[in-house]
């Protein structure tokens, strides 16, 4: 069997499994294009490829501890990617048309014309395809993958891989010309795709995280500052007893808008400490309702909220 980068990384999916969310983070920065790539194959429709590969990675950091053989995470990848798609057929409403769910969302609609004219012309050609072949030809245009890479995911020797995307390459240049490389490439999945990931399943799993530039950075501040621990995985440990996830992104939080919001016993003195530790604080203002409250700042310039305990 040909081994996967990634997967030939016992250690990697071990400590994923046991929790370490960097390690889970890698895994999705290298599966997203070809969890995209699958869900695009049966769907058509980039958007909702995109939502289902969302919602593969989900599943995944859920059922990950019952991966028994870390060589086989990219084939058992695929297949949770591949009923998820068809699941989301079934779901999908019949009475809702294209033209209603994916209206131009510009003021520019002869660009999205051409993007929607473009989108139909591929589907068509690649609906010549045989499934396995389909999921091969969108990957190698979307991925940097190589071809034992592909074969590997798609459990598949390394020559039927090979022969599946000649083949599917000459098909769909008597469709398209060469207007589908240009097309796949475009619809790339990078960094972002990956926090946003990361964002909305330690939302729905109920844990607090920041969006910071520089992690170590940032923890040894928050150690520093706050004196919290350090769990196992190397996440800030509350008092409450949860993890505080800091997620390394290249786009910061909201202006204005809180990030955390810490209950005190004493609000002067926590300002105090802070204000003569040079960090960037806010003054301390009594709130009609709240009481004693200010704001201060991390390295990222991410605003947290501090509320005394009446």
């Amino acid at each position: 069997m040909i081994e996967d980068p990634v997967s030939s990384d016992h250690q990697l999916i071990i400590d994923a499994q046991s929790g370490d969310f960097e390690a889970f983070r890698m895994i999705v920065l290298h599966y997203s294009n070809a969890m995209l790539s699958v869900a695009y194959s049966v769907l058509g429709d980039f958007y909702e490829a995109q939502d289902v590969a969302q919602e593969v990675f989900v599943k995944c950091y859920k059922s990950l501890p019952t991966l028994k053989d870390p060589s086989r995470l990219g084939s058992w990848l695929y297949s949770i990617a591949h009923r998820t798609s068809l699941d989301f057929v079934k779901k999908k409403k019949a009475s809702v048309h294209y033209d209603e769910t994916n209206a131009p969302q510009t003021d520019n609609v002869n660009e999205w014309l051409d993007r929607h004219v473009i989108q139909e012309a591929v589907w068509k050609a690649l609906q010549t395809l045989e499934g396995k072949s389909k999921s091969a030809i969108v990957l190698y245009y979307l991925s940097d993958w190589s071809m034992k890479e592909i074969a590997h995911f798609l459990d598949l020797s390394l020559s039927a891989v090979e022969s599946r995307i000649r083949r599917a390459r000459e098909t769909l240049k008597v469709y398209l010309a060469d207007d589908f490389e240009s097309f796949f490439r475009s619809q790339r999945l990078g960094r972002d795709f990956e926090q946003m990931v990361c964002e909305q399943l330690l939302k729905r799993m109920g844990h607090f995280y920041i969006p910071v530039i520089n992690k170590k950075q940032t923890t040894e501040w928050f150690v520093r500052h706050f004196h919290l621990g350090i769990s196992i995985h190397g996440n800030l440990l509350l008092e409450s007893g949860h993890e505080l996830y800091l997620l390394e992104s290249e786009t910061r939080s909201p202006k204005g808008m809180p990030v955390l919001t810490f209950s005190v016993e004493d609000a002067d003195e926590l300002w105090l400490q802070l204000t003569s530790g040079r960090v960037d604080s806010g003054p301390i203002e009594t709130h009609e309702l709240f009481g004693k409250q200010f704001v201060f700042y991390d390295p990222d310039g991410n605003k947290y909220q501090v509320v005394e305990n009446k």
